[in-house]
């Protein structure tokens, strides 16, 4: 696994329908980061909010051949921890199982599949804090 960290901003909307107002914008937000942050990476964002009746991805990107599904976790604050905590193993397998089901939805070819988590923190009046850990499932 391998972890990087940068700064970007953005903005944005859509997130899942099952959290309060607030959450979903500070979500959609944190997506919006994330893309342009990944693009920024020189990855290819593939899709974004995709879901299945077995759950969500946030965003799938191309990464060199390689076809990545990114877990967004976003924060207003570090009060709880670290967004990355709130994935845990179970979670991360479900994603692989995930993006699988997208890879064959959309006849993809891919040289290698990974899961990749980011967590952003948005604080008031400052940039994003991005924290990018590659390779969790």
């Amino acid at each position: 696994m391998e972890r990087t960290a940068g700064r970007t901003s953005g903005t944005g909307r859509g997130a899942p329908s099952g959290a309060p107002p607030r959450n979903r914008t500070l979500g959609a937000q944190g997506e919006t980061i994330a893309a342009a942050y990944i693009e920024g990476l020189g990855c290819r964002v593939l899709d974004r909010n995709w879901r299945n009746r077995y759950g969500e991805l946030d965003l799938v990107v191309a990464d060199r051949g390689v076809v990545v599904a990114v877990e967004v976790k976003t924060r207003s604050g570090s009060g709880y921890g670290s967004p990355l905590e709130a994935i845990t193993a179970r979670k991360a397998a479900r994603l692989r199982r995930l993006l699988l089901d997208w890879v064959r939805a959309h006849a993809r070819s891919a040289t290698g599949l990974r899961v990749d988590a980011i967590a952003i923190i948005l604080r008031s009046g400052a940039e994003p804090s991005i924290d990018h850990l590659r390779g969790i499932a």
